[in-house]
């Protein structure tokens, strides 16, 4: 029986470190499954024009972008959901006066609020998405402003507590330290990607994989059978999956491949 496989981008297919690249253990391990017959999907936080050109290009079947916001199978179009023109103009205008530096993020662009100074968190974004992005990125004042999500960072000004009741009823919001929230519509996430893909193929989610590091897995962790967490993954995750295997940058999705069989 072929499975379906997910898998995080960062720190779960590359590196957290400043190179951000691909293990060859990782490249291999996927050309393997693939050969096998197993479906592999990219399933993450990012949006698809955040993510990098070669892992566009690498060959996964599909992709779940977003959080469950866009998924895409062999390049095309599955499912999307966007924020409305009228509702991303307002939530822009209102992180921008309630003192948050944002970007947000669209399936065919990034658009950015905030300082570009050096070692600031846009300045980071700016830098790594020129330079491994062929998507474009726009100021938030752009008159096509649209986007699916939002990765919002709380200044020491910034109104959290009016922040959190503008919010938190239509969106999921998911804290990632360093003041960053990554915050998400409701009813989407990635294990809402999977359960879209599960019926698409008529599977079963006895025959689901998933892997990741961040709190952000979470639900796809949690809804599949088969979860497994990188050595280096966030500690809230770990005694909340099947297998925990080693680091991305010791093997880990070679390791946990071999170890269910799957090459």
């Amino acid at each position: 029986m072929s499975a379906l496989l997910f898998f995080d981008i960062d720190g779960t297919l590359i590196t957290l470190d400043k190179t951000h690249r691909m293990p060859d253990s990782t490249r291999n391990a996927l050309i393997k499954a693939k050969k096998n017959g197993h479906k592999i999907f990219i399933n993450t936080g990012r949006v698809k024009s955040a993510i990098d050109k070669n892992l566009l290009d690498f060959g996964f079947d599909g992709l779940v972008c977003g959080c469950g916001t866009y998924i895409e199978y062999e390049g095309q179009e599955l499912y999307h959901h966007k924020l409305s023109k009228e509702k991303c103009v307002e939530y822009a205008d209102k992180l921008h006066d309630l003192g948050f530096e944002t970007v947000f993020e669209g399936k065919d662009r990034l658009f950015i609020d905030g300082e570009h100074s050096p070692g600031s968190f846009m300045n980071y974004i700016y830098e790594y998405f020129s330079k491994n992005s062929d998507y474009p990125i726009e100021l938030y004042t752009h008159k096509d402003l649209i986007y699916d999500k939002f990765t919002t960072v709380c200044r020491k000004d910034s109104d959290m507590e009016l922040f959190e009741q503008y919010f938190s009823n239509d969106f999921y919001l998911i804290p990632h330290g360093f003041s960053v929230i990554e915050v998400v519509p409701e009813g989407c996430s990635k294990a809402t990607g999977i359960k879209y893909l599960v019926e698409k193929f008529n599977a079963s989610l006895e025959d689901c994989y998933a892997f990741g590091d961040s709190v952000n897995d979470m639900e796809m962790l949690k809804f599949v059978r088969h979860s497994v967490a990188m050595g280096n993954s966030v500690e809230d995750i770990v005694d909340k999956v099947e297998y925990k295997t080693t680091d991305v940058t010791e093997d880990g999705i070679e390791n946990a491949l071999k170890h269910y069989g799957l090459i």
